[in-house]
């Protein structure tokens, strides 16, 4: 699917999406991926209202924590959660 098709579902809360064609998983790696941080940082938003993490998220999230044009908050953000993964802990 495309990617464009997949990033606009982040712009409502996890709660409010309905699985179709693509899953949490594939919006919220679209997210992570995009070029801009405004999808990335809506991405991790839904990772924080408990949309699932699993090792490919968490190595994009590593990723992101790494750019550094993207803000501090969001970096720290995308950090906080890959290094939660890491250690095992929900």
């Amino acid at each position: 699917m495309d990617a464009r098709a997949l990033v606009v579902h982040l712009e409502s809360p996890l709660s409010a999406f309905a699985p179709s064609e693509a899953s949490a998983r594939d919006v919220v790696l679209a997210g992570l991926n995009w070029p801009t941080e405004y999808w990335a940082a809506l991405a991790v938003g839904w990772l924080e209202q408990g949309a699932p993490v699993d090792s490919e998220i968490a190595s994009a999230l590593q990723a992101l924590a790494e750019k550094k044009h993207y803000s501090q908050g969001v970096r720290h953000r995308a950090f906080a959660i890959a290094r939660r993964f890491e250690k095992g802990a929900p």
